[in-house]
């Protein structure tokens, strides 16, 4: 049954890896990195019957003069160009698209703006008289920004939690089968990024004119914020790691224990935010089971709250079994929350949400 179980966790991490790597893959080779590469978000083809095929960024070639941005690329061996004209106040803030297909006058139009991951604009090109054949090449050729389109922001979040939650899942398995060094590590990760982001939030909510009067700047007390934050998170990373691999008198595991267990807490807490947002938006609402007020208020700290203390308790204890049911919990809550921060991260930072 063991090694069933253990084939089966780590086809789970393989299978997790594959189409991890796959998905950040695919975001990353089609990001629309403004403007490094070009100083609109992405093109648009009106290919008729209110269809849309889009184009990245990262294919056209742009040159910058004092008024205006001249990009072009190839579709279908002939040649696509753009004009757009500077902001006077945000030269990214381009008006006047003006488009040559094959030499020959196209429309071009503004179709919204986004941030990727600055600021910037989206537009359209009609009338490039393509046939089917050639609009399916170019939908084929580019697949990947169409997909990612297709799927929107709130589908991205979906496919990101549910990386996230597998992963947890598979690192919670793997801690029970092994809870060795490479788990009491990841617990020590997870503790002390909790307890970062509960000192980071604790700290942030201090006011500037709290502090202004004792002398202290608003730059000075965001390098405190920030600073204290990683501090005390390093420190509980050392303290748990302390705990998971030396015994100590029962005062220090009980401090530590406590330390662990805010930031626990917190990864929960901030998880579970995360998972419901995104559950409300694929359901529309969360108030068939909970009103929003009593879900975020009483629902979700209560059931972080359960979390914390029970993972105070086995680490408290210390025993084999206790050590190795906390390794379990801790990895799976924490690999969850880590691979949540992540995965927000890259989607903010390559422009895919805002």
């Amino acid at each position: 049954m063991r090694q069933t179980v253990l084939f089966l966790s780590r086809f789970w991490i393989s299978l997790w890896t594959v189409i991890t790597i796959s998905f950040l893959s695919l975001l990353i080779f089609n990001a629309p990195n403004v403007p490094n590469t070009a100083p609109f978000v992405s093109i648009s083809i009106a290919a008729g019957n209110g269809s849309t095929l889009y184009l990245p960024n990262r294919i056209f070639d742009c040159a910058e003069t004092d008024q205006q941005f001249q990009c072009q690329t190839k579709i279908q061996n002939r040649l696509l160009n753009l004009t757009l004209t500077k902001g006077s106040n945000y030269k990214y803030d381009l008006s006047n698209c003006r488009a040559l297909y094959d030499k020959q006058p196209i429309g071009c139009q503004e179709t919204g703006q986004t941030y990727a991951p600055i600021l910037a604009k989206m537009y359209e090109v009609t009338d490039l008289k393509l046939t089917p054949q050639e609009l399916q090449a170019v939908q084929q050729k580019y697949w990947g920004i169409n997909t990612l389109i297709q799927l929107g922001e709130l589908r991205l979040m979906w496919i990101s939690m549910g990386l996230s939650l597998a992963a947890g899942l598979g690192a919670a398995f793997l801690a029970w089968l092994h809870p060795g060094k490479f788990s009491k590590a990841v617990a020590s990760l997870a503790c002390g990024f909790g307890m970062y982001q509960f000192a980071w939030s604790l700290l942030g909510r201090v006011q500037y004119d709290v502090v202004t009067p004792y002398g202290i700047t608003s730059d000075n007390w965001d390098w405190v914020v920030n600073g204290g934050a990683i501090g005390i998170g390093i420190g509980t990373i050392f303290v748990t790691a302390f705990l998971l691999w030396r015994s100590s008198n029962r005062f220090i595991r009980i401090l530590i224990s406590v330390i662990t267990s805010i930031g626990i807490f917190s990864l929960c807490w901030l998880s579970l935010i995360w998972i419901f947002n995104s559950l409300s938006s694929l359901f529309n609402s969360t108030e068939i089971l909970f009103p929003n007020e009593y879900l975020t208020t009483w629902f979700l700290p209560a059931i972080s709250f359960v979390f914390a203390i029970i993972t105070a308790i086995l680490l408290c204890l210390r025993t084999h079994e206790s050590l190795k049911k906390f390794l379990c919990l801790v990895n799976g809550i924490g690999v969850v929350a880590l691979a949540t921060n992540f995965f927000v991260l890259v989607l903010l930072g390559l422009g895919y949400a805002d």
